[in-house]
């Protein structure tokens, strides 16, 4: 999505994340490379792999978490939008 399509100002970061599966399950680390409050890109091995929804966590224990959906994916690097709790 281009800088003018979107609706919030994105702050590149470069943060450990952790993914987990809406189950819960830990899918594995990621990297936040850039968030907005609605959303981040995230860098993965496995990008394309990911399933639609998911859980977003910056705590490595996973207790606070984000529910997100997969907006788009390239090479190694996904959006995720954050959906409401």
């Amino acid at each position: 999505m281009s800088k003018a399509q979107r609706k919030m100002t994105r702050r590149t970061v470069s943060a450990v994340a952790y993914l987990y599966t809406t189950d819960g399950w830990p899918i594995g680390e990621c990297r936040m490379r850039d968030v907005s409050a609605g959303g981040a890109r995230l860098v993965h091995a496995i990008a394309d792999a990911l399933s639609a929804e998911l859980l977003l966590s910056l705590s490595k224990d996973g207790t606070v978490r984000r529910h997100c959906e997969l907006v788009w994916h390239k090479d190694n690097q996904v959006g995720v939008r954050f959906l409401a709790p």
